[in-house]
């Protein structure tokens, strides 16, 4: 039953418009409950509206792009739900009684000056079909400003009121909260008078009532309307995370974060090292991420849940990562996430592409037409040195007659070419002004135009590691030893407990203790008069 007292809500905006009908557009046609957006021109008959004098709406006088760009914007604002963005009437019609809303998109404003739209709080779930508007004249037939008008005036027959902004002190500075910030990470409340920004959310915040009268416009949307979130597409946890085929060398997949809670895990499985390139978009209608609801953090694990690196920038919405793995299994994790506007993930939900490419760099494409052949393990090894870094590789393992490359990579880029060494070298030293940590590996060339390649290491500039071992220590990671001649090793529990032991040549080794308890250990090695100890922590 719709309540005796009611609340209108005006909300004030200014602007002009061409008529066409609207084209049919659903958002989430499963859905029970429906918003339909009326661009077609309504008869309006009822007791609300015009003090109960039938009156009749024009269409909106918005083209077909702009109408399909307004349904856009407002489909991606209503995307955690479970209801369906429409402009077909059937769907509407189709509709319980008390799940669905009509709002009207017209330039006919007469009957209600200086407003941009208005609707009665709560009438969503009212039955009776009372509709709200949208002055589409009001607001120049701009898109943008339309879709914020629409999700706007549905907020409050969701239930929702105005959100509010005030100083440190409680002062009331606005009643609407015009936002904050500038270009794509410009951020402002879908409650508030926010066209001029860029990222518009779903708000947990002050009403015009004071500032300590916090409104959380997710969970009044939720629970009060007849139905909640849209069911969470990708799982959670790992035993249900989507899986991303990268054996084709290119991927995508499209999800959905439903709730600041929800996190999309994606199994990754490279049978190869290689190069991983993964690009996360939240859903845009142009550029610099025009009308976009969700803020994209990406977090790397390894095949145990481990974190290798977090991908989350300041500047902009979307994520990135851009790194060279060895084979095995990976975890990439999509999240919601906040910035220096938004300030937290609360309204950072929506919808995404992620897309990429896996190139594996054991083989790699021959510019002089030979044939290619797998990396060769052993031959690479490297130190800090005063100079920068130094990179070894086995004399005798290079024939004379070769032609040699050596690359580097950093972290987020590709290899390039560092040097081309003569066939005879056995060492060359990279001086470095950077603490960026470097790979390096040879490409080697035989008389007939036949490629391999060397291994790949890895040398840590802030290492402190000097003499002939550098020990690399990396969180949740094996320990990778690299050693310029033969060395006794022992791993020591903080007990004094001998756990592991034993001689190893020259070259790369990896000491991996993750399937022991918890703690700290030790990590001793010696060669001659030459000893270390590193301490570490297994986690």
């Amino acid at each position: 039953m719709k309540k005796f007292f009611t609340t209108v809500i005006l909300a004030a905006l200014m602007g002009t418009g061409t008529t066409f009908a609207a084209p049919t557009l659903n958002s989430y046609p499963t859905a029970t409950a429906v918003i339909y957006l009326d661009f077609d021109g309504h008869s309006v008959n009822s007791s609300m509206w015009n003090y109960g004098t039938p009156f009749n709406c024009l269409p909106s006088a918005m083209t077909d792009a702009q109408i399909t760009e307004a349904f856009n914007r407002v489909s991606e604002d209503f995307r955690p739900f479970n209801i369906n963005v429409t402009t077909d009437i059937a769907k509407f019609l189709a509709a319980p009684l008390d799940q669905r809303i009509r709002v009207v998109i017209t330039p006919t404003s007469a009957w209600y000056p200086s407003v941009a739209g208005i609707a009665y709080v709560t009438s969503f779930t009212w039955g009776d079909d009372t509709p709200c508007f949208v002055f589409s004249d009001r607001l120049a037939n701009d898109a943008k400003r339309v879709a914020e008008g629409i999700s706007h005036e549905t907020g409050h027959t969701l239930g929702l009121y105005h959100q509010s902004s005030y100083t440190s002190s409680c002062t009331l500075t606005s009643s609407y909260h015009t936002g904050i910030g500038t270009g794509q990470i410009s951020w402002g409340p879908i409650m508030g008078n926010v066209a001029s920004r860029n990222m518009t959310q779903w708000n947990y915040g002050a009403t015009p009532n004071g500032c300590n009268f916090k409104q959380d416009n997710l969970n009044i949307i939720s629970t009060s309307n007849g139905f909640d979130y849209r069911p969470d597409d990708y799982g959670d946890i790992y035993n249900n995370s989507g899986v991303v085929n990268v054996a084709s060398g290119s991927f995508s997949k499209v999800g959905v974060i439903s709730t600041s809670a929800d996190k999309d895990i994606f199994r990754i499985d490279l049978n190869q090292m290689g190069s991983l390139k993964l690009n996360a978009d939240p859903y845009s209608v142009g550029a610099s991420y025009s009308g976009a609801n969700l803020d994209i953090k990406l977090e790397l694990q390894d095949s145990k849940g481990n974190t290798i690196k977090v991908y989350d920038y300041s500047d902009s919405v979307n994520a990135k990562l851009d790194t060279t793995l060895n084979a095995g299994t990976y975890y990439v994790i999509v999240d919601g996430t906040g910035n220096v506007n938004s300030t937290n993930d609360y309204g950072s939900l929506g919808s995404y592409t992620i897309s990429g490419t896996f190139k594996a760099t054991s083989v790699t494409g021959n510019t002089g037409g030979g044939s290619t052949t797998n990396a060769e393990s052993n031959i690479l090894h490297g130190t800090r040195v005063k100079e920068g870094n130094k990179i070894d590789w086995k004399e005798g393992s290079i024939k004379g007659t070769e032609a040699l490359t050596l690359l580097y990579a950093t972290e987020g880029s590709e290899f390039k070419e560092l040097s081309r060494p003569d066939a005879l070298s056995i060492s060359y030293v990279h001086q470095i002004s950077t603490s960026n940590v470097y790979q390096y590996k040879l490409q080697i060339i035989d008389k007939t135009g036949a490629i391999r390649f060397s291994n790949t290491i890895q040398i840590d500039p802030k290492s402190t590691n000097t003499g002939s071992f550098r020990i690399i220590r990396q969180p949740q990671q094996p320990v990778i030893i690299n050693a310029t001649q033969a060395y006794d090793y022992q791993v020591v529990d903080i007990n004094g407990h001998l756990i592991q032991a034993g001689k190893a040549s020259a070259g790369t080794k990896t000491i991996d203790i993750r399937n022991y308890p918890a703690g700290i250990y030790n990590l001793k090695v010696s060669a001659g008069t030459e000893q270390r100890t590193e301490r570490f922590m297994n986690k």
